[in-house]
């Protein structure tokens, strides 16, 4: 009966498969002059992932959180959000992550509780975080709304709260009854559990643990079970020669762990640290805990120099690379973004980078000064493509080659935003629009060429991506010969993409429409399907752009020709790859 009684607790607190992450790095952490922040959506509202944008004056209706009764709210701020397709305009928004036009940042991971309002009218998290940034011009006022709402005892889900600014970033565990609030100087990282609210979280206190960071480590002998002040434990159910088996009680799967190495074991986590004859000495410590030291370690070894690039890579970890922990990458139907705030013209120069699904597709970028986002990012039809092509390589297979795309899409976006800064901020709207949209659709076209490819044209596609645009151009003029039908149409649209990026810039901020005109011939060409004919115009087209707009580029003739003996070296073995490939194919055809 006693072990029936706790099965039936451990169910109903039991929490669900899905688990956001966050990690905040402030600006003595960071590479410059900027904050960034870090969100890995699992939703609890389950379907495609899309990133969206709301206008400043954008009214919608919505119901009191008590009484149900109808209340008319008005968009003070601008905001872009990563929300479930459907949860966006006309609809009420039910963003996940957001960051408004006044540089504040917004994420949460919910944390499970009955402190709650117990009304079909309750408030969820995302209508937590929509009132306060909807209308927050700062941080402290981004505070004050979250805790307005707490006092309206409004939510119906206990929440962590991350709100992330251009000089502070916070911290806020919360439920309808409670909150503590605490000033991130450094760096943070945090899911779905509480650490200063533990004590009010009663089942996690009495079943799990008595403290959030209690370990246990010592001798352990078989029969052995070890409890951290708390009702549920782990039994030592057998010790071999460098190896321990154990198990959760009351109930729990058996789990072998070997010498050196640390395993999950139900609710907690064991690191079996040695083993002398019948006695083996261990460390037990609630999962959540191990998870964030296990995270932290990996950040620590950055601190100081951190950059979106690496938010990027630790949003892909996978359990294989936490030591058997929780990954930040797990299951479908997931994103990430990673929010850049810097500490000027936060209002412009604020953006985020958009995964649909971080395992499987490119980091877009998405500037809060931009009037608009490309369709694809905002209609599910990208989360639709990163669902298929995860289905299709699996976790973790295809990141190295999105990486060579996303690196040279960072380079060129700061190329750009330098731009901005140097004498063009008034133009920000206009230029981010231009290059954001562009870029989205360059990623886009990758992942559609890549689904399709084979594994020699995958390899040969990717390898474009070199340096930076001009390079990458290039690159696409010596392989595109090589192919045929599809893959040599959308190597074009690339191209063309690329080129138009920077030729309509120049047009609107330089006024230069040669560098347009020669686009558009170079876009004629490819409609009549010369693709190859077509890159030459792109390349030029893009040169006369990129001159106007920065100056023509002085390199030494040394330089030049190190990195065209480079290229050649690259390109000429990717040639012949590819030649090879198609006269063993030919070959098979024909026979």
């Amino acid at each position: 009966m006693r072990y029936l009684i706790i099965l039936v607790f451990i169910l109903i607190f039991l929490p669900g498969v899905n688990a956001c992450k966050d990690i905040i790095a402030t600006n003595d952490a960071t590479a410059g002059d900027y904050t960034l922040f870090l969100k890995v959506r699992d939703p609890s509202r389950p379907g495609l992932q899309v990133v969206c944008m709301v206008d400043k004056g954008y009214e919608y209706d919505y119901y009191h959180p008590w009484s149900g009764k109808e209340m008319h709210f008005v968009t003070n701020h601008k905001y872009i959000g990563v929300a479930t397709k459907g949860d966006i305009p006309p609809n009420v928004v039910k963003a996940g992550m957001t960051l408004n036009d006044a540089g504040i940042a917004y994420g949460d991971a919910d944390s499970p509780s009955y402190w709650i309002n117990p009304t079909r009218y309750a408030w969820d998290d995302f209508d937590w975080i929509r009132y306060s940034c909807e209308n927050a011009s700062n941080e402290e006022e981004a505070i004050d709304y979250l805790i307005d709402v707490i006092e309206m005892h409004a939510p119906g889900v206990a929440e962590n709260l991350f709100v992330v600014g251009p000089e502070r970033a916070y911290i806020i565990e919360a439920d309808a009854y409670h909150y503590v609030i605490k000033e991130v100087n450094g760096v943070a990282v945090m899911s779905n559990y509480p650490k200063e609210l533990w004590n009010k979280r009663f089942l996690k206190k009495i079943f799990i643990s008595s403290s959030f960071d209690k370990t246990f480590e010592g001798d352990v002998r078989k029969g052995k079970v070890v409890h951290l002040g708390s009702l549920l434990g782990v039994r030592i159910i057998n010790i071999g020669d460098d190896w321990i088996l154990a198990r959760q009680i009351p109930l729990g799967e058996k789990v072998t762990i070997k010498e050196g190495e640390g395993k999950r074991v139900g609710y907690f986590y064991v690191k079996l640290l040695n083993c002398y004859g019948r006695t083996a000495r261990v460390s037990v410590c609630y999962e959540y805990y191990a998870w964030e030291n296990e995270i932290m370690k990996k950040i620590q070894q950055k601190y100081g120099f951190i950059t979106a690039r690496d938010m990027m890579n630790w949003s892909r970890l996978h359990s294989s690379d936490l030591n058997n922990l929780r990954g930040m990458c797990e299951g479908e139907e997931k994103a990430a973004m990673v929010f850049k705030i810097p500490s000027r013209n936060a209002n412009v120069m604020g953006m985020g980078w958009f995964a649909p699904d971080q395992c499987s597709s490119i980091f877009i970028p998405v500037h809060i000064a931009a009037k608009d986002i490309a369709s694809q990012y905002k209609n599910g039809e990208a989360a639709e493509l990163a669902k298929e092509l995860l289905h299709t390589f699996g976790h973790g297979n295809i990141t190295q080659h999105f990486q060579k795309v996303e690196n040279v899409l960072i380079k060129e976006n700061e190329r750009i935003e330098n731009f901005v800064l140097s004498g063009n901020i008034q133009n920000a709207s206009t230029i981010f629009t231009i290059s954001d949209k562009e870029m989205q659709n360059q990623a886009y076209i990758m992942q559609k060429m890549y689904l399709k490819a084979d594994d020699k044209e995958r390899d040969a596609i990717i390898s474009v991506w070199k340096d930076d645009y001009l390079s990458t151009l290039k690159n696409i003029k010596n392989i595109i010969c090589f192919f045929d039908g599809e893959i040599k149409k959308n190597l074009a649209s690339l191209a063309s993409s690329i080129s138009k990026g920077r030729v309509e810039i120049a047009k609107e901020i330089k006024n230069d429409g040669k560098a347009l005109q020669e686009w558009e011939k170079g876009n004629a060409i490819l409609s009549e399907e010369n693709y190859e004919k077509s890159i030459d115009y792109f390349i030029n087209a893009y040169k006369k752009a990129d001159s106007s707009l920065f100056g023509k580029h002085i390199e030494s003739s040394l330089l030049i020709k190190k990195r065209s003996d480079y290229a050649a070296i690259v390109f000429g073995a990717v040639i012949a790859s590819i030649l090879l490939f198609i006269l063993i194919k030919r070959r098979n055809n024909t026979g």
